[in-house]
């Protein structure tokens, strides 16, 4: 493998994203998108959405919360979304680990995700590998399939 090839591999190593928009994959160096928001706080209680219940597609907007769950110990991480649209406009991922080791993974995923999602189309967003997290990405599904059906009745 040249230095080359090493240094690519080692700068894609963990995040990987599966997100199609239009039937084109996204690319992290768009410079379309926003930047990433702050991490926000102050979410309504989980599941219940906040703000303005308008919306211009299937999804009703405002800020939403939901835990979603993962693997077969009962993992869980807690997801808050503003949506405006059906897009994403501000996204804060909250660790619920306390095993030192998941905590850490967590906390790298939460970082890496505003820069994924903000901005995207909600139906777009399904993430894979991320910050090295194999797992974790499938409770942030789980927890947006959750916001979907709760912005959407």
């Amino acid at each position: 493998m040249s230095a080359l090839s090493k240094k690519i591999t080692t700068a894609l190593v963990g995040i990987s994203v599966t997100a199609a928009i239009a039937g084109c994959a996204a690319t992290e160096t768009d410079s379309s998108s926003p930047p990433p928001p702050s991490n926000t706080t102050g979410a309504g209680p989980s599941g219940s959405p906040s703000g303005s219940t308008t919306s211009g597609g299937p999804y009703k907007d405002g800020k939403y919360t939901m835990d979603g769950e993962y693997g077969t110990r009962g993992s869980s991480i807690g997801v808050s979304v503003t949506l405006e649209d059906d897009e994403i406009t501000t996204v804060d991922v909250t660790p619920h680990a306390t095993d030192e080791t998941s905590l850490g993974l967590q906390r790298r995923f939460a970082d890496a995700v505003p820069t994924l999602v903000v901005g995207k189309d909600i139906d777009d967003v399904d993430l894979d590998r991320v910050a090295g997290n194999s797992h974790t990405p499938a409770g942030f599904n789980d927890a947006l399939e959750k916001i979907k059906a709760e912005a959407s009745s």
